[in-house]
């Protein structure tokens, strides 16, 4: 997610506009939902593939008549004949248009559901909380859009038609054959029936080498977008040779499923693939006498040769759509665990845009007796915080690494879902505004900054959807405030310059500055700033500081670009214009008031002040966690 809070990529107010497939653990149910919207081309799709197995079952008959003419003699019969070739090719000829037509009736349909599955998926994580991927690795959720789809796309398009072409094949053509030769037809069934047998039991290893491949690519493609992330970090810390042990690891994992699911079809296919032989074999052997015996003709024998080859094609595919329906529908249970994602946030309705408006302007932010605690934590990070900002107001919270900072950001923008009761916008409780009012109204930039592989403009005007590219001046004074336009001016191509992936081209303080100016863009009530001026220098620091506060009074006519701020910070220098400090020590409130009475305190406000203050003890500034307060 963006640093910069003010685009709702977690828009309650935007799910219950967008048709989202029904909350079921039935699988079954989910794909009906998916398959039913396209319910007339799948409705044609059934009507072409009837009319193309009544063809094919129907060819043989002519071919039995044609045969059978020859013993009349060719010169009595020739007309006849060519009627029946030409009948023949016309039912070919036929045939063929309908068999290209029912694919793509079927196929289209397929990559449309692939498409809206992709897009409910998208949607679907955009509406998720920070905690659901804070559990599931982006690696995994990226297998599961990549790969574990292409087996839904599969059923719906190639194996929908695969099963209904099966069905009315092995409905007609045995129906063909009975008619010929009932005995015939009952010793072709047995060896199907024994095959088959064999055949189901190798399915079911199959399943299970299909699922385990499933979770160990989850797996490979998770360590493989981590590595790519942190590339720097195992180049720094020469890591490169554990990290590709590591990848032949899960690789090599990944290649002995594979391997099993490869020795089980090898298995399995040839068994049905060499049934058509021996179905061959079988009807010369007994036609043969039958027809020796006089009880079959010659041209009886050929097409019920011929419709044991159409019986064979269909319990071949039947293999493969049993192998594809088993591997799609593994594929669609890692699929619900997306889509069937709670989202208790989504049956929040939106203020009207006065309401919205008057949220903070009245009463602003409070926090009455806050405490939290993580759902795998065993006590409480944040204990009884009590305060409230008002609007037009600078509050600080000092305090340091460990102490609760950051969880209390993300309480008071709700990334983490607190107790109703705790927080208030104006007069409304926190837990009842939906996400777009209230990232509407607090914008947060966090200490981690994350920037898209775009240009430095786009990265800075992606939080406001209304940006006039041609207003360069407003964008011109931002990059000034962020201390970012003269460095801007020296990239290659300015604003256009590409800044690589998550900001690989750019200095981590520039990347905090990007996102400093992404929030600077738009107006809000409450800006956050989560410790973002800690990867910059002290200089840079006051600069950033100063353009800070001209938000809520700036020197031009524009309005002001936020009503209060909130500066979250271990440095004390960040604190010195503030209206009122916290200080906060252990997930507790320890201290709170103005700069000038806390550095006169004794303290930990006073303790970092005058170290700080002291030049000759920067270098002690790591170890001040493990400092002991003064007596």
């Amino acid at each position: 997610m963006s640093s910069a809070q003010s685009i709702p990529l977690s828009d309650s107010a935007f799910i219950p506009l967008v048709k989202m497939p029904p909350k079921t653990d039935n699988k079954f149910v989910l794909l009906g939902y998916y398959i039913k919207q396209h319910w007339l081309s799948y409705s044609i799709g059934i009507i072409t593939v009837l009319t193309t197995n009544w063809i094919a079952v129907n060819i043989p008959e002519y071919v039995r008549l044609s045969i059978d003419l020859l013993d009349d003699g060719l010169q009595a019969s020739q007309d006849l004949l060519w009627e029946y070739l030409l009948i023949m090719l016309g039912l070919a000829l036929i045939m063929i248009i309908v068999r290209t037509s029912s694919r793509m009736f079927f196929f289209n349909p397929g990559r449309a559901i692939e498409c809206q599955i992709k897009n409910d998926m998208f949607k679907k994580l955009m509406a998720l909380q920070k905690n659901y991927y804070e559990k599931n690795p982006s690696g995994n959720i990226i297998s599961r859009i990549n790969n574990d789809i292409t087996g839904v796309r599969m059923i719906c398009g190639f194996g929908l038609m695969q099963a209904f072409n099966i069905t009315t094949a092995l409905s007609m053509t045995p129906y063909k054959m009975w008619l010929l030769s009932p005995n015939l037809t009952l010793y072709c069934i047995i060896p199907i029936i024994l095959v088959f047998t064999v055949v189901r039991l190798g399915m079911r290893v199959l399943v299970q080498n299909m699922r385990a491949r499933m979770e160990s690519l989850q797996r490979l493609s998770g360590f493989t977008v981590s590595s790519l992330s942190a590339i720097d970090l195992i180049k720094s810390k020469t890591m490169r040779e554990w990290s590709t042990r590591r990848f032949e690891k899960e690789n090599q994992d990944m290649l002995r499923r594979s391997m099993k699911i490869a020795w089980t079809r090898s298995f399995v296919m040839p068994m049905l693939s060499n049934l058509e032989h021996f179905l061959k074999i079988l009807v010369l052997l007994i036609g043969g006498m039958m027809v020796i015996q006089e009880d079959f003709t010659i041209g009886q024998l050929t097409a019920f040769i011929a419709y044991s080859a159409l019986l064979t094609f269909p319990l071949m595919s039947l293999g493969w759509v049993t192998t594809m329906f088993q591997q799609g529908l593994v594929g669609l249970t890692s699929i619900q665990t997306v889509l069937q994602q709670d989202l208790p946030r989504a049956k929040l309705l939106p203020l009207t845009e006065p309401k919205r408006e008057k949220l903070f302007a009245e009463n602003g932010l409070s926090v009455k007796n806050l405490n939290y605690r993580y759902p795998d934590g065993k006590k409480d990070v944040l204990r009884k915080i009590n305060f409230t900002i008002r609007p037009g107001q600078i509050i600080g919270v000092l305090g340091r690494i460990g102490s609760g900072k950051s969880t209390l950001v993300n309480a008071l923008n709700r990334y983490l879902d607190i107790s109703p009761g705790s927080i208030f916008l104006g007069e409304q409780d926190l837990t009842s505004l939906s996400d777009n009012d209230l990232r509407n109204s607090i914008r947060t930039v966090t200490q981690e900054p994350f920037l898209f592989s775009d240009t430095v403009e786009n990265n800075v005007t992606f939080a406001d959807t209304e940006y006039d590219s041609n207003d360069l001046e407003h964008f011109r004074e931002i990059l000034n405030a962020a201390a970012l336009e003269a460095e801007v001016e020296r990239f290659p191509k300015k604003e256009k310059t590409m800044v690589g992936e998550k900001g690989i081209m750019l200095s981590g303080g520039q990347k905090q500055r990007i996102s400093l100016a992404r929030a600077m863009l738009k107006p809000c009530d409450l800006l956050i700033l989560d410790n973002v001026l800690s990867a910059v220098d002290y200089e840079t620091e006051r600069h950033l500081l100063r353009e800070i506060y001209k938000l809520l009074k700036p020197e031009t006519n524009r309005p002001a670009q936020a009503k209060s701020i909130l500066i979250v910070s271990h440095r004390v220098t960040s604190m010195g214009q503030a209206d009122w400090i916290l200080v906060l020590d252990e997930g507790q409130i320890v201290d709170e008031g103005r700069h000038t009475d806390l550095i006169k305190r004794p303290g930990y406000y006073q303790q970092m002040w005058e170290l700080q203050n002291d030049h000759n003890s920067w270098a002690d500034l790591g170890d001040l966690n493990t400092r002991k307060p003064k007596t």
